[in-house]
């Protein structure tokens, strides 16, 4: 169950409201004035929660569900037991994701700018904003409507906040032109120089970090992430990415629309990512490459070439996913071999 002392306990939502929101029928046998006050998992939920199905595993908690309300696919529907309101979708997890999203949402802006931050005469800071206590804000800093910025977060001189950004604590940004309803968790870096020198044998000389680092609109970025600015092009993240804590996303580097960069990936400098892609956790990508959209990259792999637009691959060195798993079986069969030998 939801924590009230965390999440704020919210307004009741309506049967009718839930279905205009998710844009499915009411049910015809059912009060659409009936009223819902939480959302749980299936083996939590009650009769005023709003829960759904959309894997497989919990059938069993399906079928036992007490739950008010549960968003399911078609196929499952009949699984439901009849003291629960079956809303049909094929994408219940989304479904169930907007109504929590309406009964907690994730920003809370109440035009609170403390006395203990400290924020230069010369930024512009936009309406309704929250400045919590120790933020720094520095000059020439331009921050939208409704944004919240976190304790003893630093957003440098000549920065550009959109609107509805939620910047969470202990954040730095410095030389980044970020768009509308950005969020940044704890810890993370963005527009820090990048590992950038030339190295030959008087040593090591390092290159000026001239670029930016320039986000979209609705980014994700996740705790402890880190994302260099550009050397002399820009580092750039697409709109509706979703990066995961502990990534690392070097100088120049080209993130498309809609990718989703899981815990722990690294990417090296100016290598580009189309629309879509995926690099599962611990992903490995060499610099100056370029990975075509809807790639999907299996865990742990380690990325050396380019890959063409829709390929999945898996390894390290990454190839076509089936070719790493027909590897996969002929060491098996040697090592059994040699057991056996």
């Amino acid at each position: 169950m939801i924590d009230p002392r965390f999440f704020k306990e919210p307004k009741p939502i309506t049967l009718a409201q839930i279905c205009e929101l998710t844009k499915i029928p009411i049910p015809s046998d059912k009060d659409p004035n009936r009223t819902f006050k939480g959302v749980a998992s299936l083996s939590e939920a009650g009769a005023m929660d709003v829960s759904h199905f959309h894997n497989a595993k919990y059938l069993e908690e399906l079928k036992n569900t007490k739950t008010g309300i549960c968003f399911v696919t078609s196929e499952y529907v009949d699984q439901v037991p009849s003291s629960t309101i079956a809303l049909i979708s094929n994408h219940p997890y989304r479904c169930f994701g907007q109504v929590a999203s309406i009964l907690y949402p994730n920003i809370q802006v109440f035009n609170n700018i403390s006395e203990n931050a400290f924020i230069s005469a010369k930024a512009n800071i936009g309406k309704d904003c929250v400045i919590s206590p120790f933020a720094v804000i520095e000059e020439n800093v331009v921050i939208g409507n409704n944004c919240y910025i976190g304790s003893h977060t630093v957003i440098k001189a000549g920065s550009v906040l959109g609107e509805r950004c939620y910047i969470e604590s202990h954040v730095t940004i410095s030389h980044a032109l970020i768009g509308n309803q950005v969020y940044i968790k704890p810890g993370a870096r963005i527009g820090q120089p990048g590992f950038g020198f030339h190295m030959d044998s008087l040593g090591h000389f390092d290159i000026p970090q001239l670029g930016l680092v320039i986000i979209g609109n609705n980014v994700h970025i996740g705790a402890n992430t880190t994302i260099d600015r550009g050397s002399v092009a820009n580092t750039k993240i697409g709109n509706g990415v979703r990066i995961d804590n502990l990534v690392q996303i070097a100088h120049n580097v080209e993130i498309g629309d809609n990718s989703v960069l899981v815990a722990q990936v690294g990417i090296a400098g100016s290598t580009k990512l189309g629309n879509f892609v995926i690099a599962a956790g611990q992903v490995g990508i060499a610099g100056h490459l370029n990975i075509g959209d809807g790639v999907k990259i299996a865990a742990q792999s380690g990325l050396m070439r380019d890959v063409e637009k829709g390929e999945t691959i898996a390894g390290s060195p990454a190839i076509p996913v089936r070719d790493w798993h027909k590897q996969t079986i002929v060491l098996q069969k040697l090592i059994k071999g040699k057991k056996h030998a």
